[in-house]
Parts: C-alpha cells; structure tokens; sequence
C-alpha cells in the first residue's frame, strides 16, 4: 500500500481576535508536516454563525503570515481541497448526514427542547451523568415518515454502540479507553440543518485527505465521536495526536483573565515573531542540550513530534520576554530598528520617515537599549533620555515609592554641593573645547577626565552630572546618552539645568 502524503490542518473559529493557542498548534502541524515532506493548511470552521465576528477571519490570515506560520492552501489561497470556510461546503453536511441515516449508521430525532430539558433535570436528579436516553431509536420507518411529511423539527443522530469501547491510538499518550455506553449519541446535523463541530470536522478532514490530526488535549473527550464517525462512513481515521494545553502559571487553562491571549496584544506590545515561535516551540518540547534559542527553520529541522512532553507547559511571560530579548540582540540592527520605528513615531519620538542621520542615531539607542529590553515597545518606553531635552527634577511625593526616595533626595542635595558645582563645570569646559561629535569612547574618556580632576568618588561627579543631563536619579549609561545627543544638545541640557537650579 503506497503511504500517504502527510497533510496536517488548524482549523479555528472566526470568533475574536487570534488566539496564542491557535499560533501554538499551527506551529507544532506545520513542524510536523514540513518534516515530513507534507503540506499543512488552513481551515475556517465558521458554521457557528453566532459566535462569528466580523474581521476575525482576516486577523487569523494575518496573525499566521506574522509569524511566518505559512500554510499551502486555505480559504485565501485556495487549493485542490478546497472551499476552506465550513460556510461555503455548507449542502456537504447534510448529505453525508443523510448518507448515514440511509445506512442505518443514524437516525432522525423529533425531540421537543421540552422533553431533552426535563430529561436532563431526571437525569440530574438520579445522580447519572446527562445524555440523550436514544428514544427516538427505534421509531419505525412510517412513524419516521409520518412525521417528515408532518414538517416536524429534527436533527439527526449518530448511532454509538451500546456496547464494548471505543480506544483511541494517540501518538503521544498511547490507548486512550472509553465504554460506549458512556458515550451519548451525538448530534451530526442541528434542526436548523448546520452541521455540529463533530460532523463537519470529521467530513472536512477525510476530504481534504488530513493524514494526522494535531490538536490539543481538550478534544480528547470528543475523539471516540469521531473515530465512530469515520467507522461510521467506513473511512480510514487519522492518526490523532492531542499536545498538552497551555497553562497558566497555576497550571490553570491558559486564559485571558491570567495571560493576554491574542496575538494582536504581543504584536502591538512589540514582541518578534522570532520571539513568538522561538518560546511556543519550548512548550512541551525540548532540543535537549540546553538549546532554548532557535529559528522556526531550525525548529522544523530538529522537529521530532514522538519528544513533545505531557506536563502541561506554563505560558511564562517573564520566560517569553528573557527569549524575546535573546531575539532582538540577535536580530540584524538596521532591520530592528525598521521594526521599532512605528513605536518612536506612536511615542512621539519620531515624525514620519527619518533622515538618513535620524536613523543612524535611533539605531544607536535601538542598539544600546536591546541589551536590557524584553521588546520593542520597551526600548522605546526607556529611550525618552535620548529624545527629552526639557525636564526638571523629581519631587518626593506622597505617591513617591519609599525606595525612591533617597535617589530623588540625593539628586536635588549634589546640585547644591560645591563639589557637584566644580564637577559640572569641568565637565561642562571639556564639551566646549571639543570640536567633532563626539564618540562613545571620547564620552568615557571625557568623564574619567573629569572623574579624576575632581578627585572625589565616582558618586559624588557623576551624580550632579547625571542630575544636570537626565534629571533622574538613575538610568542610561552617560558615555552613551553624550556620544548620542552630542556636543551641542549636551551643552544645552548643562546650560538650562544650570539656570533652572541657579548652580
């Protein structure tokens, strides 16, 4: 028998912005498909249509294309498989639910909402679990008839076995048992003829020839619906494999009360897609060799699908942002600093497109403040120091945190020390007599300078400087900030802090 092409599939609901989950499956399908030489694509199960939101489906196309989780076919690019949105194979469902009944595989069930209603509360009542007690089963064919011809409201049903079980062979978790007679008998196509999860799911599968379904542990509970569907229809079942969830850090669902879920958040937050893939690759899974740093190709290169762990991997975002901060001081400076400068502009910092030497000097920062940052957006947060030539000092407050205190204390007594005055000038006389912009290393040099001139501890020099350049306790290294804002606005800031603090 020739073996199949691997062909694996997400297939989310238009129902809100994209979900981190959908991203985190998508990523472990097209590993496992790109592997193995196979194609993996995108389908749209948008027959919920009260759950459906308009704008959600294209947020999915671009949250995916974002993070460079590319698939072969889906409802934008088409395919042989095709259509990919569940509304448009609409008239699909209820033949192949009519082919069952045909086949004796279900049946039709007139039930009232009344009668499943006061089922469920007996149910409840005798302590049983709820389920449909199949008392539409066995009605004759002209009792059937009979009530077609009526016009009553039906839906119609999967016949389950009553007996024996129904085991599911998961690739990671092994034989997974259910007893039938646990198992109620679904619903395949609703009263008003759209088609349930379970029917849809399994015909969009078997016809766009899915070989490995990879989706995560909470449908479990639904795959013996499904392979008796596929036994159902007489169809050769996909291999299942259910990934563990992502967890909150009390190993709750991951959820957006605990953790931010949509991917739009991390997009306009500032995190790299090289970040995003890199960390939803170390959930459940492990290069080994303490390699935590990788690319999606090396992810696909190194995939092996029988190594995903079990336990139930914590979405940490202090984890997300120590490997996002490992992708930005990887990530080429010209291209980093493109994918920043919407966030100066949003911030203020920059105004349309840069000069040639705007640029330069925003990668200068981009490049220093990588080093401590965890994304995009908090380079810029911190480079205000760079940008704000206008300030005053700090006052203590009663909002004022107790640790900050003494800094900002500290910050106005050095402007009135004679030791912060002489230091500020020095410093001040060694700008002026400098003729070019002015280097990093000259700027070190430039404060050793002045450092031994004075003769006092690093404290008591730099402070009153750092006071005079940044009105702030603490912050950017002040060989940097010099060597960025150069001679002149240097001067500037000195001058008018001088003035302002009359030093």
């Amino acid at each position: 028998m020739m073996e199949r092409r691997v062909r694996t599939r997400i297939a989310p609901s238009p129902t809100g912005d994209p979900h981190v989950g959908t991203a985190y499956i998508a990523l472990f399908n097209l590993a496992f498909a790109h592997k193995n030489g196979g194609d993996f694509i995108l389908r749209i199960e948008d027959t919920d249509q009260n759950r459906y939101t308009d704008g959600s489906e294209k947020m999915i196309f671009d949250a995916l294309k974002w993070l460079d989780l590319n698939y072969e076919e889906g409802p934008d690019l088409g395919g042989e498989y095709g259509p990919y949105r569940q509304s448009e194979r609409f008239d699909l469902y209820g033949d192949y639910a009519k082919q069952l009944v045909e086949k004796g595989e279900a049946y039709y069930c007139f039930c009232t909402q009344d009668r499943l209603e006061k089922l469920r509360e007996r149910q409840k009542a005798m302590g049983k679990a709820p389920g449909y007690d199949g008392h539409c089963r066995s009605l004759s064919q002209e009792e059937i008839d009979a009530k077609l011809a009526a016009g009553e409201s039906y839906v119609i049903r999967l016949k389950m076995p009553y007996e024996g079980e129904t085991i599911i062979k998961d690739r990671l978790r092994g034989d997974i048992v259910f007893e039938n007679n646990k198992i109620d008998d679904q619903v395949l196509l609703k009263a008003d003829g759209y088609p349930t999860y379970h029917l849809a799911n399994v015909v969009d599968d078997y016809l766009m020839k899915i070989t490995h379904v990879i989706r995560a542990e909470e449908w479990i509970a639904s795959t013996p619906k499904h392979i008796q569907l596929y036994k159902a229809f007489g169809w050769e079942a996909p291999e299942f494999i259910h990934m563990p969830l992502l967890r909150n850090s009390d190993r709750t669902k991951i959820s957006k009360r605990k953790n931010p879920v949509s991917l739009n958040w991390y997009q306009e937050e500032g995190y790299l897609k090289e970040g995003i893939v890199n960390f939803l690759g170390l959930m459940g899974y492990s290069f080994g060799e303490n390699k935590e740093i990788f690319t999606l190709q090396e992810f696909i290169d190194g995939f092996d699908i029988d190594k995903v762990a079990l336990g139930g991997p914590v979405f940490d975002l202090v984890k997300l942002g120590w490997v996002n901060n490992q992708h930005m001081r990887l990530k080429d400076l010209k291209e980093l600093t493109e994918l920043t400068l919407p966030f100066f502009e949003k911030a203020g910092f920059v105004t349309g497109i840069p000069t040639e030497k705007e640029f330069d000097t925003i990668s200068k920062i981009v490049e220093i403040l990588r080093e401590g940052a965890q994304t995009m957006k908090e380079i810029v947060e911190t480079s205000e120091v760079y940008f704000k030539d206008e300030y005053e000092l700090p006052v203590v407050t009663e909002e004022t945190e107790k640790k900050e205190v003494k800094g900002i204390e500290r910050l106005h007594s050095v402007l009135k020390d004679e030791i912060g005055k002489k230091a500020i000038n020095l410093f001040q006389s060694k700008i002026e007599a400098c003729e070019e912009e002015i280097s990093i290393e000259h700027a070190k040099e430039l404060l050793k300078e002045t450092l031994e001139g004075i003769g006092e501890g690093p404290g008591k020099v730099y402070m009153p400087l750092r006071a005079v350049l940044t009105g702030l306790p603490k912050g950017a290294d002040l060989y940097n900030l010099v060597a960025i804002i150069g001679r002149e606005r240097t001067l500037n800031r000195i001058n008018r802090m001088k003035k302002l603090y009359n030093i």
